[in-house]
């Protein structure tokens, strides 16, 4: 009768557990979004970095990977933490087109000359 009640009680506490973890895992993923940034004004691998570095400083991104070649990052974020619209500034911020979001002159003229934009 012991061990029934034993058995009872852990079967109990696995379920409780499991219930738990998946609630976590299903309000994380609630929470976190994926969008594509355009990036039409990137050139090299120091763009790369440079947009990279300056993302991941935002509070609420998760990651971010920037893709030369297609002129264009995907960004995943915690949207109660930021914004789609906060993400374009930053990378405005460091000289860099994003989407809609002209990059900021200032910054822009700041760049080494192989991030700038042939003429």
């Amino acid at each position: 009768m012991k061990t029934k009640m034993i058995l009872k009680y852990q079967s109990l506490l696995l379920l409780m557990l499991l219930f738990f973890s998946f609630s976590l895992k299903a309000e994380t993923a609630y929470d976190n979004r994926t969008e594509e940034i355009l990036l039409p004004t990137i050139q090299c691998g120091m763009c790369k970095k440079t947009i990279e570095k300056a993302v991941n400083k935002v509070e609420g991104v998760i990651s971010i990977s920037v893709d030369v070649n297609e002129k264009k990052a995907i960004v995943v974020f915690d949207d109660t933490k930021t914004t789609l619209a906060a993400i374009e500034s930053v990378i405005s911020k460091s000289g860099y087109n994003a989407n809609n979001k002209i990059a900021n002159k200032e910054a822009y003229d700041k760049l080494d000359d192989c991030c700038k934009v042939p003429e």
